[in-house]
């Protein structure tokens, strides 16, 4: 089956992590002590687990009176290493340890593409980062519980990061995990080594299909948590996936795919989802008409002028050369390695398979920051300029069907209105709407959805200027506001337990309702109704719906274009 490329509109500026340092080509040794027992000596240990794969140990961190103490465990294989021949295949079963497995720390991350150029993002990157390798499919787990049959709801994050960067061990689970949930958090393929069709890969493939490996990824480990989170006290038939950009376009590729059905019963999307119609060509551009052409496009560059172009010569390349070669070419040196239509894991375009009504039927929690795109717009002005001239060729390149009604309602009198106006543009077109549009798919579904609006001010050095910025919202529920440079006041702190609280109860219930929250009605497509999360927590109602009806309009418009226009040759 020939897949169709798709390039949401988030992807081209949400690659928010991270800059490659190193590159292991050769699979990495679990640390086992030649006793057979880890070697944690630093710090108290937790019993000894048996998961899929082996024996694991993982570390205990002491509690203090805001915070139980906690059991934690990382660097698990969940799947096989994806080297050498399987390079680009679908996931395998993960290959079986001896001895005791040390997982008292994280794993190398998988090889990604260096940062984009947004310094707000980048900036919080200046450390040095963690051990990158193709052997990188690993999970994290946090867990207070002390016995197996306890039963607690599991929370699954999937991180964001433009589906070209980030890491599982990026966030840390002890928050929610001192709520009462049992979190994992996991690394998977990304950008041209966890998304690349290829037609050799689709034969080989008995499915008949290529690309989406990173998604498959995330099927393993969601496989994984049902088959072992039950030793970590997590109930398996009570598992909510979560995350936010790309990891919430992630979760609604989960509940699209029906390869994921079943291993997952409530979501949470933050800031993120699959519901953009997006041209295949531009005035200036014009892309591969299959995902299968772009790869073999991509491995001549790789290959170069050597006479081999198979995909076993191509497998043999290290990855550092398939990064370099990614990097330096204007064509590749993008996006285009991303989710594909392939008829299997991912059936049809996402949008359409929610506007449908085929997405998996669970309770859905989704929603999006204030400000979203404050910190984002940097990217747009490196090359369409600052103002009213840069605003103008934003919105004419992104809704030319209408223009004029857009910039009627985002005032651009002088530049430093424009720059604002653009803010909130990008912000409504890339994320207030997208989840107004999850949440309205589920309304002819059985289950319900509830939708939030988030416009706390995190406490970092230019908060006037970012606001509620994209990415506040996990900054609380992962205590990770000191990524950002940011002293968390008393009031930041009360807030991240009732966020905590509030997600924790979803995933245990199914309502996010209870605590000290008003009454937050779940949404429907006649009351529209949501949840404003900041200084005030009240509900309100078709959140900002003037400037939301004229981005639909264009969006229906690009639809019918879509729906006519034939893919382009070259």
């Amino acid at each position: 089956m020939i897949s169709t490329p798709r390039w949401p509109a988030w992807a081209a500026i949400l690659a928010l992590a991270a800059i490659v340092s190193g590159c292991s080509e050769s699979p990495t040794t679990p640390s086992i002590s030649p006793e057979g027992a880890a070697d944690t000596t630093a710090e108290p240990v937790t019993a000894e687990v048996a998961v899929t794969g082996g024996v694991i140990q993982g570390r205990v961190e002491p509690g203090d009176p805001d915070q139980p103490t906690l059991r934690q465990y990382h660097g698990i294989p969940y799947a096989a290493a994806p080297v050498g021949a399987l390079r680009w295949a679908p996931t395998a079963p993960v290959t079986p340890w001896e001895g005791v497995l040390d997982a008292s720390e994280p794993g190398p991350i998988c090889i990604q593409r260096t940062r984009v150029g947004v310094p707000f993002y980048d900036r919080p990157l200046d450390a040095e980062l963690p051990e990158q390798s193709e052997d990188c499919l690993t999970l994290n787990v946090w867990t207070e519980a002390d016995r197996r049959d306890e039963r607690r709801p599991v929370m699954v994050w999937i991180h964001g990061g433009g589906l070209q960067g980030g890491w599982g061990s990026e966030q840390s689970g002890r928050l929610l995990a001192g709520h009462g949930a049992v979190v994992v958090t996991f690394n998977y393929r990304l950008g041209r080594l966890g998304f690349l069709a290829h037609p050799e890969l689709t034969a080989e493939n008995p499915g008949g299909v290529s690309g989406n490996q990173g998604f498959r990824d995330q099927v393993q480990a969601l496989e994984w948590v049902r088959e072992n989170v039950a030793k970590f006290g997590g109930d398996p038939g009570n598992v909510t996936i979560f995350g936010e950009s790309a990891g919430a376009y992630s979760v609604s590729a989960m509940q699209a795919s029906p390869l994921a059905r079943g291993l997952f019963h409530r979501a949470i999307g933050q800031s993120g989802g699959g519901f953009q119609p997006m041209s295949h060509r531009t005035a200036d551009r014009t892309y591969a008409p299959s995902a299968e052409k772009l790869g073999l496009q991509f491995a001549a560059a790789v290959l170069g002028e050597q006479e081999d172009r198979s995909l076993a010569a191509l497998r043999d390349v290290p990855a550092a050369a398939i990064l370099a070669t990614a990097e330096s070419s204007p064509l590749f040196n993008t996006y285009e390695f991303l989710p594909t239509v392939d008829g299997e894991l991912v059936p049809a375009d996402i949008g359409a398979i929610f506007a449908a009504g085929r997405q998996a039927d669970v309770p859905t929690l989704v929603g999006s920051t204030d400000d979203e795109g404050t910190a984002l717009l940097a990217h747009f002005v490196r090359f369409m300029g600052p103002g009213k001239s840069g605003f103008a060729t934003f919105a004419g390149a992104m809704l030319p069907e209408t223009r004029d009604e857009i910039e009627a309602h985002y005032p651009t009198g002088t530049d430093a209105a424009a720059m604002r106006s653009w803010a909130h543009l990008f912000t409504d077109l890339t994320f207030t709407y997208p989840m107004r549009v999850w949440a309205r798919s589920m309304g002819p579904l059985e289950s319900e959805a509830w939708l939030y609006w988030f416009t706390w001010h995190p406490p970092i050095a230019e908060a006037d200027a970012y606001g509620a910025f994209h990415g506040a919202t996990q900054s609380y529920l992962f205590d990770g506001l000191a990524r950002f440079r940011a002293v968390p006041t008393d009031a930041d702190r009360e807030f991240a337990r009732t966020l905590a609280e509030t997600w924790v109860r979803f995933a245990a219930t199914g309502d996010p309702n209870g605590g000290d929250l008003p009454e937050w009605p779940a949404f429907t497509p006649e009351n529209e109704a949501y949840l404003e999360l900041g200084p005030k927590i009240r509900t309100g109602d078709h959140l900002r719906i003037p400037e939301i009806a004229r981005i639909e309009l264009a969006w229906a418009e690009r639809r019918r274009a879509n729906a006519g226009a034939s893919q382009p040759d070259e």
